[in-house]
C-alpha cells in the first residue's frame, strides 16, 4: 500500500485509494455484512428455541457488528502500512474502523470525517485536495 491513503466506506463496501506520486489506485472491497438477517420465528419479538426464549433483534444486532467488526479488521489489515490515512463515508462503520487503526498503530496519522454519497470521481478528488492541503508532497 502506499504512504497516502484514503477510505470511503459504509456498511456494504469501502473504496480505497492509494496515492502514488500523480497516481491514484482505486479498489472496491464488498463488506459481506448482511443488510436484512433473517432468523426463522421471527414474527414474533422473541422466539421460542428448545423451551428458551431467545430475542431475534438482539440476535441480528450482535451478528451484524460481528460482521462489521470482521470487516473492518480486514480493511485495517490492507491499509496498515500507510502513512496517512483520510476516512470519510456516512455511515458509522468510518469511526470503527478508526477505534481499530489507533488501537493497531503506534502513530496513528488518521483523519476521519463524514461524507455523503460519491461518485469514484468525487472520492478520488477528495482524496487528493485533503492529501495535497494536510500532508503536501515532500
Amino acid at each position: 500500500m502506499g504512504k497516502k491513503v484514503g477510505i470511503w466506506l459504509n456498511c456494504e463496501k469501502a473504496y480505497i485509494i492509494s496515492l502514488f506520486n500523480d497516481k491514484h489506485v482505486v479498489e472496491t472491497i464488498e463488506s459481506n455484512v448482511e443488510s436484512r438477517v433473517r432468523f426463522t420465528g421471527e414474527s414474533k419479538s422473541f422466539s421460542g428455541k428448545g423451551g428458551a426464549l431467545v430475542n431475534i433483534s438482539k440476535k441480528r444486532t450482535k451478528r451484524k457488528k460481528q460482521q462489521i467488526n470482521s470487516f473492518v479488521g480486514y480493511l485495517a489489515d490492507r491499509i496498515s502500512t500507510a502513512d496517512g490515512i483520510y476516512i470519510f463515508g456516512p455511515a458509522e462503520t468510518k469511526r470503527e474502523l478508526n477505534k481499530v487503526l489507533i488501537r493497531r498503530r503506534d502513530k496513528p496519522s488518521v483523519y476521519v470525517e463524514p461524507a455523503d454519497k460519491m461518485t469514484e470521481n468525487q472520492m478520488v478528488a477528495r482524496v487528493k485536495k485533503y492529501f495535497s492541503t494536510e500532508f503536501p508532497v515532500s
